[in-house]
């Protein structure tokens, strides 16, 4: 769910944003007694988040530890998560995710919700030999190429890897069933372009009804966001139903569409014979 974790990402960073104070003429400094008074925490708090990774060190001049502003909204960030009930090892990660450009949805609690309640499809492995029976002449090099492409197949030293078997037994059998391996593989080109196409929308109509109220203008409670990542879950399976059913009902009518334009054109072709068929049918009849 793409759109969900952008919205995740602005939304932290807007509240990075708030976060800091107002930007004066020269930057100001703090000690640490001035820092915590200017957070409105103790000074206790200000070096336990520092032992703890939450807030960078200070610049050091001589004795004295130097803070900047940046200082300042990170203490006064760490805060208002602590008071939302966030923990500090959540806290922590989720500033090592954001300053290391990492995906902030499992921070946030909502990777449940995008990967899906399911077990990840274990991966199998197949020897090149193998992949040659199955294919025989059609396993060419663009063949090849396509499928990786495709993620259907991974190079693993020795021997292939197949990220998803369901979906690689579904093409053996479908190739098997007559169709050619580079049409299969250009069709599955198409049909991941146009599943995407769907899956993008259908995450951008969740992420603007349910998401983006809840990250637009408040910082939400732990709470709020264990309670979002449990509603997305159980719409899941609703989606998918609401996708497989239009699926059902499509892949018969397009069947009957394409069907019925191949019996009409054969028939076509037996009601309007050539110039030649009627040329010949007449001379036949005048032999007569």
């Amino acid at each position: 769910m793409i759109a969900t974790m952008n919205t995740a990402s602005a939304f932290l960073q807007r509240l990075l944003g708030r976060a800091a104070p107002l930007a004066s003429a020269v930057a100001a400094e703090y000690r640490v007694d001035e820092l915590a008074r200017a957070a409105q925490t103790t000074v206790r708090n200000v070096r336990a988040y520092q032992d703890q990774g939450l807030l960078p060190p200070p610049e050091r001049r001589g004795r004295l530890g130097i803070y900047s502003d940046e200082h300042l909204a990170r203490l006064q960030l760490v805060g208002q998560l602590l008071e939302r009930g966030y923990s500090i090892a959540s806290i922590r990660e989720l500033f090592d995710a954001w300053a290391q450009g990492r995906d902030l949805a499992h921070v946030l609690g909502l990777e449940l919700a995008i990967r899906g309640a399911d077990e990840p499809e274990q991966a199998g492995t197949l020897q090149f030999g193998e992949l040659q029976a199955l294919f025989g002449d059609q396993l060419d090099d663009r063949v090849i190429e396509q499928a990786q492409a495709l993620g259907l197949l991974e190079l693993a030293g020795d021997h292939l890897r197949v990220p998803s078997p369901r979906l690689f037994a579904a093409g053996v059998e479908l190739y098997r069933a007559g169709i050619p391996l580079p049409a299969l593989l250009d069709e599955l080109t198409a049909i991941r372009g146009h599943v995407q196409q769907v899956a993008t929308g259908i995450v951008q109509m969740i992420a603007k009804q349910l998401v983006n109220p809840l990250l637009q203008r408040e910082l939400p409670h732990a709470e709020e966001l264990e309670r979002l990542n449990l509603q997305l879950l159980q719409l899941r399976p609703l989606v998918e139903q609401v996708v497989n059913a239009e699926l059902a009902r499509g892949l018969p009518e397009a069947a009957n569409r394409e069907l019925s334009e191949r019996v009409h054109q054969l028939l076509q072709g037996f009601l309007q014979p050539s110039s030649e068929g009627v040329y010949k049918l007449l001379r036949s009849a005048m032999l007569r």
